[in-house]
């Protein structure tokens, strides 16, 4: 399987997964795959804000579980694209009930690219 391929099946099963998110990520071109990856990691950040934990929690558990025996460009894209935009921009409310729900694997990622946990 090409590179790509691994990155447009996991776009193409979260939009089959989350329809709600799928309306946020179709506003980018089909090649604009960093942007719709970055476009589910705010749906994540924001499903928090607004107090929809359940939401933001299969959201994560999603990434969390993919992450597992994925392939490289995968992994790539949810170190890179996912978990380096979740909190962005969050209010301090907002990291406090999101950070404790996120995943270890994801966590770990977070900290290993910003140093350490969000922060408002």
């Amino acid at each position: 399987m090409k590179t790509d391929d691994v990155v447009y099946n996991l776009l193409n099963e979260i939009s089959v997964q989350f329809p709600e998110v799928k309306a946020l990520m179709s506003i980018y071109d089909e090649d604009e795959t960093t942007f719709k990856m970055e476009a589910f990691a705010k749906a994540t950040t924001h499903a928090f804000a607004l107090g929809y934990m359940e939401q933001a929690q299969r959201y994560l558990s999603f990434m969390a579980e993919k992450l597992i025996n994925a392939e490289a460009k995968v992994i790539e894209y949810i170190d890179v694209y996912y978990v380096e935009t979740l909190f962005w921009c969050a209010s301090s409310h907002t990291i406090a009930v999101g950070w404790p729900l996120v995943p270890g694997n994801l966590q770990k990622l977070y900290i290993n690219f910003h140093g350490k946990a969000p922060q408002n």
